[in-house]
């Protein structure tokens, strides 16, 4: 972990060399047919409204296809939608999305489809991939960066691993940005929420440049200045957010058949403060009460003062460099897509102790680069079509974590440690993949077609490790470097590190490491009753990379660092249809199990935090979703979804608050056949639109409301008592007019107008495990929106 770390010249070097090289080769390859690529629908509000539901074109298999077509569970939100309910964050697409869960959690996110999903360690991969523009973002902390000038984000369940380079074993999150036309425009929206006090203004400008040439920037401001929480501490609300972002992208047509994009992306995101509050008091007769929890919308906690001199925040800040070209050769298209990342983040934050009291501090820094490169082909030959690609990633991560501590503050803790001190964790990890996959699917008759493919993937990785004392380190920030804590080391301390169950040690860089190697198919077979109608069966069977536990060790051998990778298998069926006759009736039945073997678990027990497979998990269930139109103006649509999201074998996993109460010590938890973190058996949501001509016709008045209702849940992963989030539900609502033309439209908007706070991240609060710590979701939210666009 160092301070943020510059593009390399070598990185510069092998990245133009790649894209360079690429495109050469395309130049130089005889084109035999060229295709032209259809055209991606407008980002316009009204086309959502007017047009069939099953038109709407989607890329979940990195090609374009109508969404009738894809035998995905698949949910897509148009960046018209997310601009016009004011969402530019992943946080709050799970306000408006079944299944799908996702939470800050206190220092790294959670990301969570069908009840499963990847915990809180800093060097798990991810189980929920996420992709922009085909680009893998698959840090935990990539879960943060904002969402704006968007042409749909697509939402895949189950495990994907065909036709992304990273697979990922519970879903995908496969985000496509706006890319620059062929003729000027302009769009965006301003929008102020009165009750956080937040700005929040996007868009982007097309400007062609000639005839095969054009330029587009997006861009993004967000600022509040009212967090939900008020800290009498500080005599402040937090947390406050303050974020911006912006993507160049250059589109280049110099020939036929030929398409190159560039892009690029900066963003810096700064929340000041820390959402998670106390709980649930100790049960603990020992422990002192915390001040809190009587006011669940106060937190008392600051660390501005001795000894820290620091307080709580999180950020984020990177860039991305991408080339994407498209080449028409042999009757398909050959892609190429090319990019660097560099990210650099920084949580820091503490759990307030009795009496206001600050007994733990927390500050967790990860510095990344990415590198990756991808070409990618499909194309269609009669009744076959063929895909096939070659994957390749370098990435190098730095993580650094230190928790200070003031135990003897802590009244009745067991050990009585007076002293304060800090353990601190690091870890530096190099990893490289390569991986390739084919994909074909052969029309046996017009109506029937199998797909079957394959992915292999070769992960290794090598890593160096250590964990050692310190006493309190004052004034950490976002330049704080592994250096600096270095010079704090104080071996003195070592016996308190012992006392929390780790043991000082440092394993040099090649220590460890391992090599994953794994077999990925998929098999899909489909039917179409005729032109409105399909049916389909998947068997898909995906993997995760395995990895270093960087802070958690009871001796110093390091094959205890090790977890092995997630294995997913997965069966999936569904019916997809329209129904003219009725109201353009358009409708979706999935059903799905999938099994998990070795899944990637991480809790916090006590002071430590534990990192398993556990033996075996299991997902099944079904999701419905429909649409309607039964007048002219008027769009009903709604989605019912049962899941039963269990864990099969855990026998040996951590307690949770009111176990640890019963057995203080040595306790052992057995959650074997208990529910998943956030696995609510059933969700709806309804939502109704209707929009209709005044004044003559030049403007249009229009509005809409939804209901969103989910069954209680476990917000932890102990399945505690005291975690649990009964059910719920919210409702969100808009009044807009505008110009029919889509030119401007203004609108009033109100989401959770019921005001539901509902619990979207609990864990038993540090050094006491008798008692909890957790978030709960944004509140109430009414604004105002202006939405343009030219022409």
């Amino acid at each position: 972990m160092r301070t943020q770390r510059k593009f390399r010249v070598g990185t510069v070097s092998r990245f133009l060399t790649a894209a360079s090289a690429t495109m050469l080769t395309t130049l130089l390859v005889p084109q035999v047919s060229a295709q032209e690529t259809p055209a991606a629908p407008a980002n316009r509000a009204e086309s959502d409204r007017e047009s069939s539901d099953n038109a709407i074109v989607v890329t979940a298999r990195k090609r374009e296809e109508a969404l009738s077509n894809v035998p995905v569970s698949v949910e897509v939100l148009s960046g018209s939608a997310l601009q016009e309910a004011n969402i530019t964050q992943l946080i709050d697409i799970a306000s408006v999305t079944p299944n799908f869960q996702y939470t800050y959690g206190a220092v790294q996110p959670f990301l969570f489809v069908r009840g499963f999903g990847s915990g809180n360690a800093a060097t798990f991969e991810q189980s929920v991939g996420k992709f922009i523009d085909n680009v893998s973002y698959g840090r935990g902390q990539d879960g943060r960066i904002p969402i704006f000038d968007v042409e749909r984000v697509e939402l895949l369940r189950g495990p994907q691993v065909l036709t992304f380079g990273n697979s990922a074993t519970v879903g995908a999150l496969n985000v496509t940005s706006r890319r620059p036309g062929d003729e000027f425009e302009a769009d965006g929206s301003l929008a102020y929420e009165f009750n956080q006090r937040e700005i929040n203004i996007q868009g982007g400008v097309t400007v062609p440049l000639a005839d095969w040439a054009s330029f587009r920037l997006g861009g993004l401001f967000q600022n509040s200045e009212k967090g939900q929480l008020y800290n009498p501490l500080k005599d402040a609300f937090e947390p406050t957010v303050r974020n911006w972002a912006f993507r160049p992208s250059l589109r280049l047509t110099p020939a036929e058949g030929l398409e190159i994009v560039l892009r690029a992306e900066k963003y810096d995101l700064l929340d000041d403060g820390n959402p998670t509050q106390v709980l649930t008091q100790p049960l603990a007769t020992n422990r002192l009460p915390f001040d809190e929890v009587d006011n669940p919308d106060q937190r008392n906690a600051t660390f501005d003062v001795a000894p820290f001199f620091t307080d709580e925040f999180s950020a984020l800040k990177g860039d991305m460099y991408g080339a994407e070209i498209n080449f028409d050769v042999l009757g398909g298209t050959l892609t190429s897509t090319t990019a660097q990342r560099n990210v650099r983040s920084d949580v820091q934050f503490g759990v307030g102790g009795p009496n206001a009291s600050q007994p733990y501090f927390n500050a967790l820094w990860e510095d990344y680069e990415q590198f990756s490169q991808e070409l990618r082909f499909f194309g269609s030959y009669g009744a076959l079509d063929v895909g096939g690609g070659l994957y390749y990633q370098e990435d190098d991560l730095d993580v650094a974590i230190i928790q200070e501590f003031q135990l003897g503050s802590y009244g009745g803790f067991s050990g009585a440690i007076t002293t304060p001190f800090g353990r601190v964790a690091y870890l530096n990890q190099k990893a490289k993949t390569r991986s390739a996959f084919i994909d074909l699917t052969y029309r046996v008759t017009d109506a029937f077609s199998i797909a079957a493919g394959v992915r292999y993937s070769n992960i290794k990785k090598r890593a160096g490790q250590g964990i050692f004392a310190t006493g309190i380190v004052p004034s950490l920030d976002f330049n704080t470097s592994l250096d600096d804590l270095r010079a704090q080391e104080n071996p003195a301390l070592n016996g308190l590190v012992n006392a929390l169950g780790t043991l000082p040690h440092d394993f040099s860089y090649g220590t460890l490491s391992l090599r994953n190697r794994y077999w990925q198919p998929q098999v899909i077979l489909q039917y179409d009753f005729d032109d409105d109608t399909m049916i389909y069966a998947k068997y898909v069977k995906g993997a995760k990379a395995g990895g270093f536990d960087y802070l958690y060790f009871t001796d110093t051998n390091p094959d205890a660092a090790r977890f092995r990778p997630e294995k997913a298998q997965s069966f999936e069926a569904g019916i997809r249809g329209e129904v003219r006759s009725l109201a353009n009736l358009t409708y979706s039945i999935t059903g799905f199990r999938t099994t998990f073997t070795d899944l990637q678990a991480s809790v916090l027990s006590d002071l430590r935090l534990v990192i398993s497979n556990v033996g075996k998990a299991r997902s099944q269930g079904f999701e419905t979703e429909f649409a309607i139109r039964p007048a002219v103006g008027l769009r009903l649509s709604g989605s019912l979804t049962y899941l039963d999201s269990r864990i099969l074998d855990f026998p040996r996993a951590p307690c949770g608050s009111v176990a640890n109460f019963e057995t203080p010590s040595g306790c052992v938890a057995d959650l074997s056949d208990t529910p998943t973190q956030y696995a609510s058996k059933w969700t709806g949501m309804f939502s109704a639109d209707y929009t209709t001509p005044v004044f003559g016709g030049e403007y249009e008045l229009g509005g809409g409301i939804s209901v969103m209702a989910r069954s209680k849940f476990n917000a932890g992963a102990y399945n505690d008592p005291q975690m649990v989030q009964p059910g719920y539900a919210t409702i969100d609502a808009h009044l807009d007019l505008g110009r029919s033309d889509g030119a401007w439209t203004l609108s009033l908007f109100g989401r959770n107008l019921t005001d539901k706070r509902a619990l979207n991240y609990a864990v038993l609060t540090a050094g006491n495990g008798t008692s909890t710590l957790g978030s709960y979701s944004r509140e109430r939210q009414i604004g105002l929106r202006l939405g343009f666009r030219i022409p």
